[in-house]
């Protein structure tokens, strides 16, 4: 039988980048932060363990197969009310409704304010999410990871991305854009995490949503509205990997059109249809990079029918 394979708040600072504290340290800070008091909403596959951050893969019945979503705020918690409404965990009641229970087991290894690039303030590979990742098998893996690194100073932000080569990226000079090399490395390490021997998982990487606002976090704007809509498809490309279009499914309008049509700022009650992903009497906070629970079960959505349109499959 063949199924289908399926191809803020930086929290990294609060946890010193997932570095060991103390046991002591840990409970003075969890009683005292809110967030940290409430990392299971942050980091949802996450416990502390004598004041250091674990991530694991979620357990899941013989045979299951295994997802991982890797990514930043926006597939951590983005801006919702519980973890049962973040990205990973619609992905999950998704797989169940059409699949059934115990078929499918997500993962959320999503991390705050983390970038692709590993010289950033916060690399994801200096995450306990990302050892988890490491750590383990999958039979699917899907990256969202970019937006962080579109902060530089001119936002407001540290200074992440990386000039030049990256810009003006073509196929024939991919190779000096350091986030196409810093995306391979991360997407040759996954290719060898699959549940078969020499196979490696159904991997798709994503066009993280638009930015409505420049300088919303420190993000430069251009950035992820007109360069990632260019660049992330040759990322996949080159890697031989899926790609998945979150950027247009989530409401982006490709350049230069998105100068004028998107809204400067998404508010309650706006006549733009897409602003309802981010923006509800729920959530609605500056930006509009972060979906609220509404926008989480669409980016879900959007996310499996960019899987189950693969044509990747496995033999059971």
């Amino acid at each position: 039988m063949l199924k289908s394979k399926l191809s803020l708040l930086s929290l990294s600072s609060l946890l010193s980048l997932f570095g060991v504290i103390s046991a002591t340290g840990a409970r003075d800070a969890f009683s005292k932060d809110p967030y940290l008091s409430n990392y299971s909403h942050y980091f949802p596959d996450c416990q502390v363990v004598n004041g250091e951050l674990e991530c694991q893969q979620r357990a899941a019945p013989d045979g299951a197969i295994k997802v991982a979503c890797v990514g930043d705020s926006i597939t951590a918690v983005g801006h919702t009310s519980s973890k049962m409404h973040q990205y990973p965990s619609q992905l999950q009641l998704l797989f169940d409704a059409n699949h059934g229970n115990g078929t499918y087991s997500v993962t959320n290894l999503g991390t705050c304010g983390t970038t692709l690039s590993d010289h950033g303030a916060s690399p994801y590979w200096k995450s306990a999410t990302y050892r988890a990742l490491m750590a383990s098998k999958w039979d699917m893996v899907v990256v969202m990871l970019g937006t962080n690194d579109a902060r530089d100073i001119g936002s407001g932000g540290p200074e992440h991305w990386p000039r030049g080569g990256c810009d003006k990226a073509t196929t024939e000079t991919l190779s000096e854009c350091s986030y196409y090399t810093n995306y391979t490395k991360l997407l040759d390490e996954i290719k060898g995490l699959g549940t078969t021997a020499g196979v490696a998982p159904d991997i798709h990487i994503m066009i993280p949503p638009a930015l409505m606002e420049q300088g919303a976090y420190g993000m430069n704007q251009t950035i992820i509205n007109t360069i990632f809509p260019k660049l992330v498809p040759m990322v996949a490309a080159a890697n031989k990997v899926g790609l998945i279009d979150v950027y247009t499914g989530m409401g982006g309008v490709p350049a230069p059109q998105w100068k004028t049509e998107l809204p400067s700022k998404c508010v309650l009650n706006s006549t733009w249809p897409p602003c309802a992903w981010y923006c509800d009497q729920q959530s609605c906070r500056p930006g509009q990079c972060h979906p609220n629970d509404v926008g989480c079960h669409h980016l879900a959505q959007v996310v499996y029918a960019g899987m189950t349109n693969s044509s990747s499959t496995h033999q059971e």
